[in-house]
């Protein structure tokens, strides 16, 4: 079996690159529950249709996750990662000049169709610049920037008054709830 050529130090330049971007990913699934209550407003969404537009990213996304997987291996990591990324900065365009909810509706699916390859890409980018013996390293960096995304998307929106810490969107925070003695002994005065 031959050796697997070790790419320089640009390798972790990569892998950095590829972390960061799945980072952003994470920001750009969240934004949309921190606007949610200008959403509401401006454009007179209902309940359900706030439902509606925070799942409508993961439908595509999720449907698309094997089939971007044969598209990737037929045309290429670079190729399909620019046009991911062209089809990921037209839906953030819509969105910012969106004058309803059907184009924002339309904008989070087509979000969904263009982060569909940021995974999959990075596993098969990370198997042409890693050696076998980082691989696990590599992989788990973007991994791990992910569950960062996703924490600070929550401090995002405890910040913007919308998270669960709050009573309602923008109504100021929820009732404290009790710690220490206070919790073991609700009645003790």
């Amino acid at each position: 079996m031959a050796k697997t050529p070790i790419v320089g130090r640009r390798r972790w330049v990569i892998g950095f690159l590829l972390g960061a971007g799945i980072l952003i990913n994470y920001f750009d699934r969240v934004n949309i529950s921190v606007a949610a209550p200008q959403l509401q407003q401006e454009f007179g969404l209902t309940p359900a249709d706030l439902g509606l537009l925070f799942s409508a990213f993961f439908w595509s996304y999720a449907i698309l996750q094997i089939p971007i997987g044969i598209v990737l291996d037929r045309l290429g990591v670079m190729t399909v990662s620019r046009i991911g990324a062209f089809l990921w900065g037209v839906a953030s365009g819509i969105v910012a000049f969106a004058t309803g909810f059907g184009f924002i509706f339309g904008a989070r699916v087509l979000l969904g169709v263009a982060e569909a390859p940021a995974f999959p890409a990075n596993s098969k980018a990370t198997g042409y610049w890693f050696p076998r013996g980082e691989r696990a390293t590599a992989t788990a960096w973007p991994a791990s920037t992910g569950s960062s995304g996703r924490r600070a998307g929550r401090r995002w929106r405890r910040h913007a008054g919308t998270g669960p810490r709050f009573a309602g969107r923008g109504q100021g925070p929820a009732p404290r709830r009790p710690r220490g003695r206070e919790a073991r002994w609700p009645y003790a005065g």
